[in-house]
């Protein structure tokens, strides 16, 4: 294969950093991005409602139910506030070396932090993830793995960019020893 017939290496991405060390590499990226400045002044919106509303139901001695129904608004204040402030200050950091594969997130907790080891992982693939809101379908990315017993194991997701998950997908590989496959279902390269 000549060199104009390979697949162009996807770039490094801008909220991405990488250090390679005779040990191992490590890439990190803050979770940041414009839309949570959104999310912060809507969470700001629907909190001081909230508040607000929950102002009057104590200060009035109102009935139970002025208390009771907006419940379910509140967890999902809560749930969204949370994930607002972890997307403005969390980052992932991603660790391959000594054999492993370490998957972090902070500093406020996140699922999927986890460790694999090296020789678990069969493959590597980043897959488009499309599902339907109120402003239409929205497409996001993430990166999989497949282990050693043929079983998927989400890795990584929430990405904006293709580019960003084909990018940590093959410093992974390389770091890791992995030859890079297709896989069905695989995000088309």
């Amino acid at each position: 294969m000549t060199s104009e017939d390979q697949p162009m290496k996807a770039p490094m991405p801008e909220n991405l950093s990488i250090e390679h060390r005779a040990d191992g590499l490590t890439l990190s990226y803050r979770w940041f991005s414009g839309k949570f400045i959104f999310l912060a002044l809507f969470c700001l919106f629907w909190d001081g409602f909230l508040v607000f509303w929950y102002g009057i139901a104590f200060s009035q001695d109102a009935p139970w139910i002025m208390l009771v129904f907006p419940l379910l608004h509140l967890s999902a204040g809560v749930f969204l506030t949370y994930y607002t402030i972890a997307g403005i200050y969390n980052r992932t950091i991603i660790t391959v070396g000594q054999g492993k594969l370490s998957i972090q997130h902070g500093p406020l907790p996140w699922p999927g932090n986890r460790t694999l080891q090296g020789s678990e992982i069969n493959q590597l693939y980043p897959e488009e993830v499309s599902t339907r809101g109120r402003n239409g379908p929205q497409t996001s990315y993430q990166l999989s793995a497949i282990s050693n017993d043929n079983k998927k194991i989400k890795l990584l997701s929430g990405f904006d960019s293709p580019d960003s998950v084909r990018f940590i997908e093959r410093q992974v590989e390389e770091w890791l020893g992995i030859r890079d496959k297709r896989v069905e279902g695989e995000m088309p390269k």
